[in-house]
């Protein structure tokens, strides 16, 4: 998660970031920006955490039995 609006980590440096860990074997990237949000996601809250609700819900999901 990152903030549009984010003056303490520019948004080069978090992209940067986001490049090397995709080249990392077994490593899944799901970046997601936040209009408007700072920082500290101030008055961006629900955003932030409707974004961390899905992705916690897509990635904790139990796997489906396949088997017939």
């Amino acid at each position: 998660m990152h903030g549009d609006k984010d003056a303490v980590v520019p948004a080069k440096d978090v992209q940067g970031l986001v490049e090397k860990l995709k080249t990392q074997k077994g490593i899944i990237i799901d970046q997601k920006v936040i209009a408007g949000a700072n920082h500290f996601f101030d008055n961006k809250i629900e955003a932030l955490m409707q974004s961390v609700q899905a992705y916690l819900d897509k990635r904790l999901k139990p796997a489906e039995n396949t088997a017939a």
